[in-house]
Formats: C-alpha cells, sequence, structure tokens
C-alpha cells in the first residue's frame, strides 16, 4: 500500500511539475525577426531594436541584430501590445505594433535611408546603431558626404580625424603620407574597400581623388582586423565607397587660387534585373604658384655664385600639376551567383613639375615627372544561406602603368627662376631621362562564417606584388638592366565571440611572407648581383570591447605586429628624389591599446560624444625617412628600438540637425630607445631624444550649422569652419640643437559654405576660404604649404 502511494505521489508531482513548467514555458514569449535595406535588400547589423509597452511606454527589451540582420528578445510581463522600434544611423526609423497570440512572433523590417541624415557629417564617437563602432578595435571614422561640396580631395578629409595628420609636400598633387598616433607614411596602410593601395600610380593616390568618391572613411588606431589584411604597424585608413543600389548623376567643377581647376562627373545606374553600370571621372589642375617665405637663396652673378642670406618671399616657378582619371564598373547585382560581381577599369594620366627636393634648400626649374594607370580589377561577394550565413569576398587590381622621370636642364635655378651659366655635366640633380613601369598588383580574399549565435571565424588572405623595370636613356644603369621585384602575403585568422551585445572579443593570428628580386649591391655600393630573399613572420593578438549601459563603451586590446619594407623603402621613387635601400628588416611592434567611447548626453535634440584613447608601442627596427644635406635626396633606414606613448581626445556636440561643434586634441611621445652607438658601448646622443620630423601636439576643431527652407522651402544653407593646430617640432635630433631645423607652431582657420537650391532642381553653390589669414604653413622637412586660398564650386546631383 504504502509503495502504491509513493508512486501516486511521485505521479502526481511529475503532472504539476510538467504542468507548471508547461505554463512557464507558454509564459515566456519572444519577439524575433530580421531588418535590412529596402534598397539592396541586404541584412543591415547591429541595428537597434527596442521594444516598449504599447499602453504606457515602459522598456520591455532592448537588443542589436546580428550579423545576419537578426533579432531575438524576451518579452517580460504580459502587456496586451508591443511597440517594436528599429533605428540605424543613417536610415529613417521604423515601429511596429506587435499582438502576442493574434500575430507571427517574426517581424520583417525595411529601412530606408534619410537623405537628412546621411547628410551630416559626423566624427562618430559611440553608435550602437553603427556596426563599425561596436568593433572591438579602436576604431573612428568620418561621412564625408556634406564635404563633398567642397574642394577637398580624400587626403584633407582624413587629416580631419581625431590622431590623424597628413604630411604633404605642397600644393594640389603635391605627396600625402599619413601621420596616425607618430606612426607615418608606410607605418599606416591605406586601403579602398579593403584592397591595399601600395604601390598603386601616384596618377591615382589620396592627394588626387576628390572626397566624393568615399562613403565614408575608417580609421584603425593601432591593432587592425584581418579582414583588411595588412602589414600595418601603427594602424590603417579604409575607404569605403558607396555600394546601395541606385540610379545617380553627380556632376561638379570648381576653380580657385593658383589656377586650380576640379572637375568630377559621377554616373551609376542599376536595372531592375540587376545590370550595374557606374563611371567617376575626374580632373585636377593647378599652378600651384603660391608664395613661399625662403631664409637664403643662391644669388648668380657674373663673377659667379655668391650666397645671400635674407628673408625673401617668392612665388613658386615651376610646380604645376594636372592629372586626369576614370574608374569604370560593369557588373550585376542580387543575382543567386552573387550579391555583387563587377569587372572595372581605372585609367588615369598625371604630370607633375618638380620644385624642390625633399627639402627646400634644392631649387628646381626644369625636373618633371609622368605616370599614367592602367588597372583592370574585379569584385565578388556573395552571402550564402548555408552553414548559417557564409559569406565570400574576392576583391583584386592589377596596375600596368608607365613612369617617366626627366632630369635635363644645363644649368641650375634660384628661387627667383634665374639660371645659371651652362654646366659641363647637364642635370640639376642628376641627368636621366628614366622610362619604367610600376607594375603592382593587389588582391584580398575573405570568408565570414557563423557556426552559431555570437560565433564567427574568418579567413583573410592580403597578397601584393610589385615589379619594377625600365631604362635610362642617357647611360647604362646596371640596376635598371633586371626587374626589381617584391611579393608579399599576409594571411590571418581569427574567431570572435559576441556574448549579447555587451561584450564580444576576437583573436587572432597573421603569417607575413616577404620575398624580394633584384639585381643589386646589398651593401649599397656598385658590386652588382642577383640578390634574392624570402622570409616569413608570425604575428597574433585580441581585441575586446565591453558596453557599459547604453552610453559607454570600453575597447582593450594587444597585437604583436610586423611591417614589411615598401617597394619605395626597397627601390626608390625612381625620380631620384627619394632611394631605395634593400638591407631594410621588417619592422616589429608589441601594441596595447585603450580606448573609451562615452555619451553623458543623448537625447532626440542633444547629443554629447566623448572619446578618448591611449596606445602604448615597443617598436624593434623602426624604419625613419631622412634627408641627405649634401643634394636633398631622401632614403630610409632602420633605427633601432623606438618606444611609443601616445593620447587622443574627441569631443562633439550636436543639436538636431542644426548645430554642432567639437574637436580633437593627440600628443605622441616617440622617442628612441637605442642606448649605444653602433658597435660600440658609447651612450648614444640620441638616447630617449624625441624621433624628428613626427609632430608630437596637434589637435583640430570644426563647427557648424544647417538652415534648411532660407528664402525657398526645400533649400539647404551649410556653414561649416575648421581650425588646425601643430606644435612646434624638429625634423633633425634635438641632440644637435639646430633651430633651423624646427618647424615653428602654427594655426590654420578654413570656412565653407554651400546652399544647395532644392529637392526638385539639386543645384549646389559652393565656396570657401583655406588658411584665411594667410598663416605660413610647413610639413615634412619644413615644405611649406599654401598660404590663403579661395575656390567656388558649382555641383548638380540627380538621385532616383
Amino acid at each position: 500500500m504504502a509503495k502504491i502511494q509513493i508512486k501516486i505521489t511521485l505521479f502526481i508531482a511529475a503532472f504539476l511539475l510538467m504542468h507548471i513548467s508547461g505554463i512557464r514555458a507558454q509564459s515566456t514569449r519572444f519577439v524575433e525577426g530580421k531588418v535590412t535595406d529596402a534598397a539592396t535588400h541586404g541584412p543591415l547589423s547591429y541595428a537597434t531594436v527596442e521594444v516598449h509597452s504599447a499602453k504606457d511606454s515602459a522598456w520591455i527589451a532592448g537588443g542589436i541584430t546580428d550579423e545576419q540582420g537578426k533579432f531575438r528578445l524576451k518579452l517580460k510581463g504580459h502587456a496586451p501590445k508591443y511597440r517594436v522600434t528599429v533605428g540605424y544611423m543613417g536610415y529613417k526609423t521604423v515601429e511596429k505594433i506587435y499582438v502576442p497570440g493574434k500575430e507571427n512572433s517574426y517581424i520583417e523590417f525595411q529601412l530606408h535611408e534619410d537623405a537628412l541624415a546621411l547628410n551630416e557629417v559626423v566624427i562618430k564617437g559611440l553608435s550602437p546603431a553603427e556596426k563599425v563602432q561596436r568593433l572591438a578595435y579602436n576604431v573612428s571614422f568620418i561621412e564625408t558626404d556634406k564635404l563633398k561640396t567642397t574642394t577637398m580631395d580624400l587626403s584633407d578629409v582624413i587629416d580631419k580625424i581625431s590622431g590623424v595628420k597628413i604630411r604633404s609636400t605642397g600644393g594640389v598633387g603635391s605627396e600625402a603620407n599619413v601621420t596616425l598616433n607618430g606612426f607615418s607614411g608606410r607605418h599606416v596602410k591605406v586601403f579602398i574597400d579593403g584592397v591595399p593601395m601600395d604601390g598603386m600610380s601616384s596618377a591615382f593616390g589620396l592627394n588626387n581623388i576628390p572626397a566624393g568618391l568615399a562613403k565614408r572613411i575608417e580609421v584603425y588606431k593601432g591593432v587592425v582586423p584581418i579582414e583588411l589584411g595588412g602589414d600595418a604597424l601603427g594602424g590603417a585608413i579604409n575607404i569605403i565607397t558607396d555600394n546601395s543600389r541606385r540610379t545617380r548623376l553627380n556632376v561638379s567643377y570648381s576653380f580657385g587660387s593658383f589656377n586650380t581647376h576640379k572637375t568630377n562627373a559621377y554616373a551609376e545606374w542599376t536595372s531592375e534585373k540587376g545590370f550595374y553600370i557606374s563611371l567617376n571621372a575626374y580632373q585636377n589642375y593647378s599652378d600651384n604658384d603660391y608664395k613661399v617665405d625662403i631664409d637664403h637663396y643662391t644669388k648668380f652673378g657674373e663673377a659667379g655664385n655668391s650666397v645671400v642670406y635674407e628673408n625673401l618671399k617668392v612665388r613658386r616657378f615651376h610646380a604645376k600639376y594636372h592629372n586626369e582619371a576614370a574608374i569604370l564598373k560593369v557588373g550585376v547585382v542580387d543575382k543567386p551567383f552573387a550579391d555583387r560581381l563587377l569587372f572595372g577599369f581605372t585609367g588615369g594620366y598625371e604630370y607633375k613639375q618638380t620644385q624642390n627636393a625633399s627639402n627646400m634648400n634644392w631649387v628646381y626649374g626644369a625636373r618633371y615627372t609622368t605616370a599614367n594607370t592602367l588597372m583592370p580589377q574585379i569584385t565578388y561577394e556573395k552571402r550564402f544561406k548555408v552553414l548559417k550565413g557564409l559569406h565570400v569576398s574576392l576583391n583584386g587590381n592589377y596596375n600596368f602603368g608607365k613612369s617617366y622621370s626627366a632630369d635635363t636642364a644645363s644649368c641650375n635655378y634660384n628661387w627667383l627662376g634665374e639660371r645659371s651659366k651652362p654646366k659641363n655635366a647637364p642635370g640639376e640633380l642628376s641627368y636621366t631621362k628614366y622610362r619604367y613601369r610600376d607594375n603592382n598588383g593587389a588582391a584580398n580574399f575573405r570568408m565570414a562564417l557563423f557556426p552559431a549565435d555570437g560565433h564567427s571565424l574568418s579567413l583573410s588572405t592580403t597578397f601584393s606584388t610589385f615589379s619594377r623595370s625600365g631604362k635610362d636613356d642617357t647611360a647604362y644603369k646596371p640596376e635598371y638592366d633586371r626587374p626589381q621585384e617584391s611579393v608579399k602575403t599576409v594571411t590571418g585568422l581569427s574567431y570572435k565571440y559576441d556574448y549579447k551585445g555587451i561584450w564580444n572579443t576576437s583573436a587572432f593570428i597573421k603569417n607575413y611572407l616577404n620575398h624580394l628580386e633584384a639585381y643589386l649591391d646589398p651593401e649599397g655600393g656598385s658590386n652588382y648581383r642577383n640578390y634574392s630573399n624570402t622570409a616569413a613572420y608570425w604575428g597574433g593578438g585580441w581585441a575586446s570591447t565591453y558596453f557599459w549601459g547604453r552610453h559607454a563603451q570600453l575597447r582593450l586590446s594587444y597585437e604583436y605586429a610586423l611591417r614589411l619594407p615598401t617597394s619605395r623603402e626597397l627601390f626608390g621613387s625612381g625620380d631620384d628624389i627619394e632611394r631605395g635601400n634593400s638591407n631594410l628588416k621588417p619592422e616589429s611592434s608589441n601594441n596595447v591599446n585603450f580606448s573609451v567611447t562615452a555619451n553623458p548626453v543623448d537625447r532626440a535634440d542633444h547629443r554629447l560624444t566623448v572619446d578618448a584613447a591611449f596606445q602604448y608601442r615597443e617598436i624593434e627596427n623602426y624604419i625613419r625617412r631622412t634627408t641627405n644635406s649634401d643634394n636633398g635626396r631622401a632614403t630610409s633606414q632602420n633605427d633601432g628600438g623606438v618606444r611609443n606613448l601616445g593620447t587622443d581626445l574627441g569631443i562633439r556636440y550636436t543639436f538636431r540637425n542644426f548645430f554642432f561643434i567639437g574637436g580633437n586634441f593627440s600628443y605622441v611621445d616617440m622617442r628612441s630607445m637605442t642606448r649605444y652607438v653602433t658597435g660600440t658601448q658609447r651612450e648614444s646622443k640620441n638616447y630617449k631624444e624625441r624621433i624628428p620630423a613626427i609632430p608630437y601636439m596637434y589637435g583640430n576643431g570644426e563647427a557648424g550649422i544647417t538652415v534648411r527652407d532660407l528664402f525657398k522651402k526645400g533649400t539647404l544653407l551649410d556653414i561649416h569652419y575648421m581650425m588646425s593646430y601643430v606644435q612646434d617640432f624638429s625634423y633633425e635630433w634635438n641632440a644637435y640643437n639646430n633651430p633651423d631645423w624646427e618647424v615653428p607652431t602654427q594655426f590654420s582657420h578654413d570656412i565653407f559654405i554651400s546652399y544647395n537650391f532644392g529637392k526638385k532642381s539639386e543645384f549646389t553653390l559652393s565656396a570657401e576660404c583655406t588658411n584665411i589669414f594667410d598663416a605660413r604653413l610647413y610639413d615634412n622637412f619644413k615644405m611649406q604649404k599654401p598660404g590663403r586660398a579661395f575656390a567656388v564650386k558649382f555641383g548638380y546631383s540627380f538621385n532616383k
């Protein structure tokens, strides 16, 4: 009898347990769905999803979409109706009412771009709606839409981002190198849609590509995700072009000071069946004849040469520049076999007069270079439904272009444009008629797999090749007789785990493979021979981010990184202004990065964003660019150990779509840690001194207002002010204490005004003034940049 009672008791307990579980299971309710772009139908990752009670607007749940644009949120309580709201930066917010039991719990949202939101230019802080901002890497980015009405090129836009400083050698078309937290030039890799720009012809560079080519620009400071795949030591810049599906036409023309003319035309069309074609063509021309201040110059007289020391303001007389380029893309989109399959071709030509060497002590009056770009390219991208979302992409290009460098003058010039008496040997620097091919290619393959919710695996391989072959018509030179070649492959594998959108972390490893072939003397002499070298290296690291509430994000990352010498550092520039050094060793560095992004004020009308970052680097075999005081030539060399401490601070406030103000400040403490002179026990005079030719304190400020419906409904008036500051720095070792080797502190102020005549006409008239107060601006080895300049721009756009 007791056994029967026990069985009955257990049966009743089990029944009650199952019933209670069933009740609890029935009471646990979820809402799930997917968020996509209404135009492209592509998933919108990291869109914000919020659920409120429809009755009293009480907060119920919130989260973000995953890599496939999907979300699943647990509903608390038993409200009869819920209001589900989805938002994404640059898109109109969508809201839907969900009634449990009466409707399917799976809701699909299609978001449309918001023209007003896209028209804002915002250097991003924390925004849960931005996929890039939620990465564990220290990254900032800027939308370029508003800056398209200015005459800025990509280098000008990048120069406004926190922690970034563009180093240029003059006006339009001048060489532009990126400095990022103390790392400059080739330490920072630049990509277009994930494809490295290493070795591309100067006819297609940051200094001459209009800002309108990019939709946004991402800046990774320190640790770089493997998807970019380059051997970046100090960070990377990724220029993202606009691949949204639409029909549009944009045409603009501007003219300004120093006889500067810029033209850009962009046309794009996508058929209903998915056929795609686009053409982006642009042109730049400038005399670059702005005035510069010369401390001393050589006066040519009948009795010979004499050096006269005096302050003299002269106009540059041999600095004309022009380039033309066109980018054609044809292909299909939204097909079963490809989301995007595009074949493209970039053609470009550049003519550039050389006014001076790597510093202004050496002036030229006849040297010039030309270059052309002939570059086919391919883009493939596909998201597969298998394996819970397999994403594959491939981008590649190869440049078949040619270059020419000429130095044939039989006399010398001074800064007044005067000629000396004919010399016995022609050539201002070295007599040359050098015709050469800088053939280079780059390819990036990426694959991402999402085996389970919150988990992802990524594989990336970036391949780049460079080959220079040429002939000097003036004389036989053995180093030109055989091609100089280099091949680099960087492969990375990463794993990422995302815990409910609150915390995510990534771990990765990288393999660097470098192969070099050339006909040269490895010791730098004239004992030429066939030289070949292949080396492989390993690196890796991790990055993690934590979201502290809804208004703060913390990031921490570490990487052991390497940077392989570039083709220009190994083989020179081709025009003899910069000579190569085949003995360069790869740089290696231990990188630690910590950053905080906070939104202490985040309301509909008011938004305040604060960013702060700290970087620490220990570099071995640091590669530094130097100049020769005897002839102005530049070269690169390994400088041993270097320690780098840096910090960035940025702040920005916006009021509705009417007003914004913000600024950023960077401080870099980069010092030599090589204690002893090579081969001796004598302490180096440069030990713990700042690395020369690198700005260590700089910043930017900006403010702007947008006035709508001025004089006519639908019109738009934008006024944008920018300020730039650079603290004085030395371009030679401070131990020498020579005031002539110092670049002074500088402030510059710019203002941009544009007026859009309305949606029906889409005509825009812009005016700008850069360097308003005509300040003396310098860069690199005290190379003077343009003074006050004015420009006017006319634009027309059509979108459908």
